[in-house]
């Protein structure tokens, strides 16, 4: 009786891993890009590469109703099932942004696990500071939480007034979606 329970447990993980493995990671990436072009977003300049684990996606420059909007160095998509993430570095936001925030970021994580499958997590790091962003689907609600560096402070205190400041130090803001 283990032996088969211990049995049935191996294949189980082995097909999930196979699963994983084989998932047509790229396909995902054509789909979200068709997606995107519905809003008037349009990628291009993108190279691909097919990991393991992962999709590796470089250069990407990206344009918002014909207007270009940001340029993404480097970008990591995982798509494990009970864990999906993705990580963009060394983004650069278009100079008009510049009124408002620093252009450059230097890193943002968004990851959803099956452990909260009703939150879709953000993490952003660059010139402005850190920022936490949770986006709850289930109230269609975003919270942005920013802790803002010394740039912030000096050359974007006009941004930071838009924000609700808490006891901790940082800055917050919500919004219905």
């Amino acid at each position: 009786m283990v032996k088969k329970l211990l049995k049935f447990v191996a294949l189980f993980f082995f097909f999930i891993f196979a699963l994983i493995l084989f998932t047509p990671k790229e396909s995902f990436y054509y789909l979200l890009e068709q997606n995107l072009k519905k809003f008037d977003v349009i990628i291009s300049n993108e190279k691909l590469e097919n990991k393991m684990l992962s999709l590796n996606i470089r250069n990407l420059d990206i344009s918002v109703k014909g207007i270009k909007s940001l340029k993404i160095k480097k970008a990591n998509i995982e798509i494990l099932g009970l864990y999906n993430a993705v990580e963009l570095q060394n983004m650069q936001l278009s100079s008009l942004v510049e009124n408002y925030l620093p252009a450059k970021i230097n890193k943002v994580d968004i990851y959803y696990t099956i452990l909260h499958p009703l939150q879709l997590k953000v993490n952003g790091y660059g010139k402005f500071g850190d920022a936490r962003v949770v986006v709850n689907i289930l109230e269609k609600k975003a919270t942005l939480i920013l802790k803002p560096s010394k740039v912030m402070f000096s050359k974007y205190r006009n941004s930071l007034r838009t924000l609700k400041k808490s006891k901790n130090g940082e800055y917050t803001y919500e919004k219905s979606l």
